[in-house]
């Protein structure tokens, strides 16, 4: 008996898989490492000896490692890392712009959400905006009687 390949054929032109996962984590991981080192940047600028930047995608890496490990500065190039302030006050821009990053990147995603939504229900404004709250009190019955529908159907037997 032979096997016959009777896969669904998805319509939705996307994958719901595991690509979405990764990608979703590979960002997370690269705004947070971007909101990190502009953390360091913009403390060495306010309080420091001026702007720093790693030079190269060589010394990211060990940036961002003497970040997370408690060394603000290392990796950075002799005369960069005495431009770079106190760790109180790089991990107090470090964590300001990552609050701030993070916080945009959930409205970003709520608002791609909202846009791509396709589960076939109407929001509560969409149904006023179609009905008009008159209509739409008025069939409240019909629409939840599970709610509003006359005394569950005089309870019946």
């Amino acid at each position: 008996m032979s096997y016959t390949n009777q896969r669904r054929r998805d319509p939705v032109g996307y994958t719901p898989g595991w690509e979405v996962a990764v990608a979703v984590i590979a960002g997370a991981a690269l705004v947070i490492a971007l909101a990190a080192l502009l953390g360091l940047g913009l403390a060495a600028l306010l309080f420091g000896g001026g702007w720093v930047w790693p030079h190269g995608t060589d010394t990211i890496g060990a940036v961002l490692g003497g970040l997370f490990g408690g060394h603000p500065g290392h990796g950075l190039a002799h005369l960069d890392a005495k431009r770079v302030p106190a760790a109180a006050a790089v991990y107090v821009c470090v964590a300001v712009l990552e609050v701030l990053f993070i916080a945009v990147v959930v409205r970003a995603a709520v608002l791609i959400v909202r846009r791509f939504r396709n589960d076939g229900m109407a929001t509560r404004s969409e149904a006023a905006q179609a009905l008009g709250g008159s209509l739409l009190h008025e069939a409240k019955a019909v629409i939840r009687p599970d709610l509003y529908g006359r005394a569950r159907d005089e309870e019946r037997p």
